[in-house]
């Protein structure tokens, strides 16, 4: 029988082949960035694995297996985020990189980052008024938060890929209207930028940002709409958002 049509007993330990925990070690180290120290890497992989096996579950295949074991490593980092921060005010800095996951450019996010994007899946979970909010969230977890392709996502949780990019619209949909609060800071930030004049192109680094951060748009329809090259959309994104974080460590960021 197919490895994909046979389901495996034993916690997943007739998955766990060498070229499997290969393979596990490769994408934990990639999705490494601002993980715990003590659960970086390997060391984190290793602990996430004695969790799997301990609660012997069952698995499709290869992929749901590997799939199932970084997701856990990803709640694991969270957790530990979770139990050791301090809780401080969100300012418009920290809040960039939930808008661009938000608009729809996903990037594997850590610490405080992932944080407030699950914060948001689990919202969406107590929605009562959102139908499917269960098979949303789940998309949402494995793409924005683990990290995987939209083709992966799909093959994961048994879905057409059309379906999914249909339940992931969804989600940024409702939670850029969950963050609407969050955005005056934002707002305030950008016409400071575009007066700035220590700010190089200014005018047009704050509308490359109005753009990606208030309406959404992904740096493609942007560079389309300025008539400018994708990659200098990237830099003005980029240059816009180091110049936040050095106005938000002068201490010139507006209070919310």
């Amino acid at each position: 029988m197919r490895e994909a049509e046979r389901t495996q007993e034993g916690g997943g330990l007739e998955w766990l082949t060498p070229d499997v925990y290969e393979e596990l070690r490769a994408r934990a180290r990639a999705m490494s960035r601002g993980a715990p120290p003590t659960l970086a890497g390997t060391a984190g992989l290793h602990t996430a694995l004695e969790r799997v096996l301990r609660r012997r579950n069952t698995f499709r295949d290869r992929r749901h297996f590997t799939a199932y074991c970084l997701f856990l490593l990803r709640r694991l980092w969270i957790s530990h985020a979770r139990a050791t921060r301090r809780r401080t005010r969100r300012d418009a800095a920290a809040i960039l990189p939930t808008l661009t996951l938000l608009s729809g450019e996903p990037v594997v996010p850590s610490g405080e980052e992932a944080i407030a994007v699950l914060e948001l899946v689990e919202k969406l979970r107590a929605d009562a008024r959102v139908s499917r909010r269960r098979q949303i969230a789940r998309a949402a977890e494995y793409h924005l938060v683990a990290g995987f392709t939209q083709a992966e996502t799909a093959e994961l949780i048994d879905e057409s890929k059309a379906m999914v990019q249909q339940r992931l619209a969804f989600f940024l949909a409702w939670a850029r209207l969950h963050v609407a609060p969050e955005l005056a800071p934002v707002e305030r930030a950008i016409a400071e930028a575009a007066q700035d004049p220590r700010l190089a192109r200014g005018p047009a680094v704050a509308e490359a940002a109005r753009r990606h951060y208030l309406g959404g748009e992904p740096r493609g329809a942007i560079a389309r709409a300025l008539g400018v090259e994708p990659g200098r959309v990237e830099q003005d994104l980029r240059m816009f958002a180091a110049w936040m974080a050095a106005r938000a460590a002068r201490g010139g960021a507006s209070a919310p």
